[in-house]
């Protein structure tokens, strides 16, 4: 049984808006006050949590705001107008963020900080599964995979593809002169709305449809997209499944967005695929990217089996319905293994248009568990590809002023022997974007010494064959070994073409 849900608070009194985020503010409601209160940062929204929770809040407006927004708990009617100022309740009663239970106000929507901003999503209650088809759910861990990758550069205009509860549009606001924000489900517009008008954003547009149907004939200089991208034979939320066969949703997306792009315009776009055992994960993508006009990063961060894809996807409805648990995993795992899916690949595409010229495509894994703000990486990764696409051979690479990124860490791992500590391995690992990390030889680690000031490759060769005691007869070895390492911590965003 799913249960109706609230309609989505409405954002046409801007003056108990403001005063709703002053109140907000005024109590300290922020991420890092959540979870030095309560100790995590994703909070679980079943009733025995809950209760567990709230026994460690106190009876501040920090804790009556944790309370109604955070937990979804009814709180005492005087209690929420302390904390949220006199007057306060009718006019939210009004917008609908809140509902009247008796003498206490309940939430009809989950309200949270997320860095900067705050943002109101439907509330979550025991079971997602069980939540009506335009659920709208609040910022999810894709949320904040797509915000780390996209590019934060002033563009005319942006596009974000699929905005939820607005976060993508919001975050694109900062650099762009205007955001266009679509998607499918008229609830999701309605929590953007509202979200974009707490935040005090002016300069976004919400539009409803699918895809690229909402904005034809334009383009933009950043496009952004969290899809509906999940494969299953199933159309039960509307954030989740596109309702088209297999990986459809997806390679439409990727095969459509370079006609909506500017000339250098970027597109970053969360994807999933079904892939074979025999092949590379890559194969499907570099079809969808073939003759774009486009430069394409490949990024893959798992793939998984029929059965764990379908699990993974499904574990909220096993706490619930055991035995619908049971049925929708045999349908899931039956679709999938029917269509002769081997694997579920899951990952980004990220894209720029570049006409007029042969485009290169090139892959890397995403490490998500180390992954942080990767717009200078990216860009530091395109750099990178051009250059070598334009040198005549491997060896032009010989005559580049190269420098190593200031976000760079070098760890060492010591062994004592007899004569004390010898250094074992060598780590270099980058502290922004991606966060790659390449093991380093001796040769390779004099080398990197060489480069930390700008200066010609050639010279720094020199330099590191002199530091290494090494004979004539070995230099040009060692360059053309040299040459291979340098060429791979270029493409991985170790290494610059200096001004």
């Amino acid at each position: 049984m799913t249960s109706r849900l609230p309609e989505p608070p409405v954002a046409d009194d801007p003056r108990t808006v403001a005063e709703l985020r002053s109140a907000l503010e005024a109590a300290e409601f922020t991420v890092e006050r959540i979870e030095s209160t309560l100790g995590t940062g994703e909070l679980s929204t079943r009733t025995a949590d809950v209760a567990v929770h709230a026994l460690r809040l106190t009876d501040d407006a920090f804790a009556t705001l944790a309370r109604l927004f955070l937990l979804g708990i009814a709180v005492d009617r005087s209690r929420a107008e302390r904390a949220l100022g006199d007057g306060s309740v009718e006019r939210l009663l009004a917008l609908g963020l809140l509902g009247a239970a008796g003498r206490e106000v309940r939430p009809t929507a989950r309200l949270v900080p997320h860095g900067d901003y705050y943002l109101a999503s439907d509330l979550a209650g025991e079971s997602i599964a069980q939540s009506p088809a335009d659920w709208v759910p609040g910022v999810q861990a894709p949320s904040v995979t797509l915000a780390k990758l996209a590019l934060r550069v002033p563009v005319e205009a942006a596009l974000d593809l699929g905005t939820g509860c607005g976060i993508q549009a919001l975050l694109a606001a900062k650099h762009s002169d205007r955001v266009v924000a679509t998607d499918v489900n008229p609830r999701a517009l309605r929590f953007a709305a509202f979200n974009a008008a707490l935040n005090d954003v002016q300069t976004i547009e919400l539009r409803h449809g699918g895809v690229f149907e909402p904005v034809a004939g334009e383009r933009f200089g950043l496009i952004v997209s969290n899809p509906p991208y999940v494969i299953s034979p199933d159309s039960m939320h509307l954030y989740r499944d596109s309702g088209l066969p297999s990986d459809e949703i997806c390679r439409r997306i990727v095969e459509q967005a370079p006609g909506f792009l500017t000339e250098g315009g970027f597109a970053h776009l969360l994807v999933s695929w079904a892939h074979t055992e025999e092949g590379d994960w890559s194969d499907p993508l570099r079809g969808w990217v073939r003759e774009s006009g486009c430069d394409a990063w490949l990024l893959h961060y798992k793939s998984e089996d029929p059965l764990t894809h379908a699990a993974n996807w499904l574990g909220p409805l096993a706490s619930s319905d055991e035995d619908a648990h049971r049925a929708a995993l045999d349908r899931w795992v039956g679709y999938l293994r029917g269509a002769g899916f081997e694997w579920i690949g899951y990952g980004a595409v990220v894209l720029r248009r570049r006409s007029g010229t042969g485009n290169w495509v090139r892959t890397d894994e995403l490490p998500l568990d180390r992954l942080e703000a990767a717009a200078e990486h990216t860009l530091r990764v395109f750099a990178a590809a051009d250059l070598l696409s334009e040198l005549d051979d491997g060896r032009a690479l010989i005559d580049e002023t190269l420098v190593l990124v200031r976000t760079h860490r070098l760890e060492q791992e010591l062994v004592v022997r007899d004569r004390g500590p010898e250094v074992e391995s060598q780590t270099l690992e980058l502290t922004d974007g991606l966060r790659f990390r390449a093991g380093l030889d001796r040769y390779a680690a004099a080398l990197m010494r060489q480069l930390g000031s700008p200066r010609p490759l050639r010279e720094a060769l020199d330099h590191a064959g002199t530091e290494l005691g090494l004979a004539d007869r070995d230099r040009d070895r060692y360059s053309t070994a040299a040459l291979e390492v340098v060429r791979r911590l270029l493409e991985l965003g170790f290494l610059v073409r200096a001004p």
